[in-house]
């Protein structure tokens, strides 16, 4: 049973990632296609960021009411209606394409946050990194498909591309649903009773808890701090190759794409040392691989190879560092308490992405396409969140030789360090 729901969730993380690149990936064709201006996928993606981290940060609110199952089954289909609705969009309605991205917004969000919570839980830290992999995946596939259907001189074809998408998406809601029954029985195969799995369901009064704990903030700003230089670094490579470093435009969107690679093949490999290796330790391989490729990517005079085998290296680094954070997450907050951090740590993960990376593009281009800052930006919040994150540690470990056994069974992890 629970080998059977583990590939349904894996599916569910491909269809995660599915149309996490559309809008970008699309978005040049349905320009051409429809004569729109090429800065609007810029808002559009701000608007179904924004609604991400509503959703996310609701979510634990929405799980007090409906169960993970219901809930991610949902989301599913939220973003597969939003997917199909996006591939009818009209020159004349290209407005639709504001509503439709807050739609899929509300679906991501909670997909991220109530399956998140639930591997950590019940899974191993292997299928955490792989899971994340498969969202690479799945992250790697949109564009591809919608590429095959693209007539490159006109732009039209985007639509059935998108349309294809969506049948995918509908064919993982529908099993999603059929799987329901899977949850529980996973849950209770995993020595957890009945009531134990209610006690883990977001309570009212959990958000107070938290936000009164000084962990808690260290804790979401380490996420912010790495949402922030993940998509910087993955959005803006490919302008740092080409207006930083001076290579063409086609072999720097090449280039640009070795940090994702970086990112699929570090997290296989990640599932693989996890077996081993704690997710604290983890995260400080990931820390130092991230630093010494920015370092890289940052030297001046050196061939565009080097930066490149850089943006390679920042990638494996971050490869270990998002799923291990949120493994960590019951073991720094406490099982009953893990779902609503899990969710305000995906809002803080979601604002990252939308706050940093448009304000170093707008930075970039006012001070003369500066791009090759890149690498710096990318340092500067690694070592911040660095900091956050051995500060985090250190007073956890004082924390735990405080518990007693009891209450360090409500800390998964805290054991070892008592």
């Amino acid at each position: 049973m629970a080998l059977v729901l583990l590939l349904v969730i894996y599916l569910t993380f491909v269809s995660l990632g599915l149309p996490d690149s559309v809008l970008g990936s699309s978005f040049p064709a349905i320009a051409t296609d429809l004569g729109l201006s090429s800065d609007l996928a810029g808002y559009i993606g701000m608007l179904l960021t924004a609604a991400t981290v509503v959703s996310s940060f609701s979510s634990s609110f929405v799980l007090r009411k409906i169960k993970a199952r219901y809930y991610v089954a949902v989301s599913v289909l939220l973003t597969a209606g939003g997917l199909l609705c996006f591939s009818f969009v009209k020159q004349s309605t290209y407005w639709a394409f504001f509503p439709i991205a807050v739609l899929m917004g509300l679906g991501a969000g909670g997909i991220d946050a109530a399956l998140n919570n639930f591997v950590a839980l019940h899974y191993k830290a292997i299928h955490m990194n792989w899971l994340h992999c498969s969202w690479g995946l799945g992250a790697s596939a949109g564009p591809l498909l919608i590429g095959a259907f693209v007539d490159e001189a006109t732009g039209a074809g985007w639509n059935k591309g998108v349309a294809i998408l969506s049948y995918i998406q509908f064919a993982i809601a529908a099993l999603l649903f059929l799987t329901l029954p899977l949850w529980d029985k996973v849950a209770k195969g995993n020595g957890k009773k009945k009531k134990e799995n209610e006690e883990e369901a977001p309570k009212k009064g959990d958000h107070r808890r938290l936000l009164r704990n000084p962990l808690f903030y260290l804790s979401v700003g380490g996420f912010f701090c790495y949402c922030a230089l993940e998509t910087s670094t993955g959005f803006w490579a490919s302008s740092f190759f080409h207006y930083g470093l001076g290579v063409a435009v086609d072999l720097a969107a090449s280039l640009g794409s070795l940090f994702y690679i970086g990112i699929a093949a570090g997290r296989f490999f990640s599932g693989l040392l996890s077996l081993k290796i704690k997710p604290r330790v983890m995260i400080r391989i990931g820390e130092t691989l991230l630093l010494l490729g920015a370092l890289a990517a940052a030297l001046p005079g050196l061939p565009y190879q080097v930066a490149a085998a850089g943006f390679a290296v920042i990638g494996l680094g971050c490869a270990p560092i998002y799923p291990s954070i949120i493994l960590l997450t019951p073991y720094r907050f406490s099982k009953r308490l893990s779902q609503t951090a899990m969710s305000m740590e995906m809002a803080a993960a979601y604002l990252g992405s939308l706050l940093v990376s448009p304000l170093f593009g707008l930075i970039a281009k006012n001070l003369g396409e500066l791009y090759v800052l890149l690498p710096y930006l990318t340092i500067l919040f690694a070592l911040a969140m660095l900091v956050l994150h051995e500060t985090v540690d250190i007073k956890l470990k004082k924390r735990d030789k405080s518990l007693g056994k009891q209450e360090a069974a409500e800390y998964p992890g805290a054991e070892d360090n008592r």
